[in-house]
């Protein structure tokens, strides 16, 4: 969305709030990711809308994680948060809200990659 990102360092540090801003533009628009054991990418190639979302969800990990460890955030220390509304979790077949659903669509905050390191701590 056209200059969201600059909106919400903005307001995040108008509250008080030391932010960290990374444009990785290229980091996604160039990511590759595994899905179903075949390497896929790069998104701004694809077409498929789940296997964008698997990217999309898999590089934001990735990208977090480096930039965590580049400016020595250690994950004990931190918390991560992200918007994941619970439908978007049904529409996943997240078994955290249904033992039962069926995958509508991969939320790109719900991918295999999340869902292991959340499983992690």
């Amino acid at each position: 969305r056209l200059d969201e990102s600059k909106k919400v360092v903005k307001a995040l540090e108008a509250i008080g709030v030391k932010i960290h801003h990374l444009d990785a533009t290229v980091d996604f628009a160039k990511a590759f990711t595994e899905v179903h054991g075949k390497n896929e990418g790069p998104l701004d190639e694809m077409v498929a809308p789940e296997v964008k979302r698997k990217i999309i969800g898999d590089t934001f990990m990735r990208v977090t994680q480096k930039m965590c460890t580049d400016l020595g955030i250690h994950a004990d220390d931190v918390f991560l948060a992200q918007g994941t509304l619970r439908p978007d979790l049904i529409e996943s077949a997240s078994k955290l809200v249904s033992g039962n659903a069926e995958c509508i669509k991969t939320h790109h905050n719900d991918t295999q990659l999340v869902r292991d390191l959340r499983d992690m701590g």
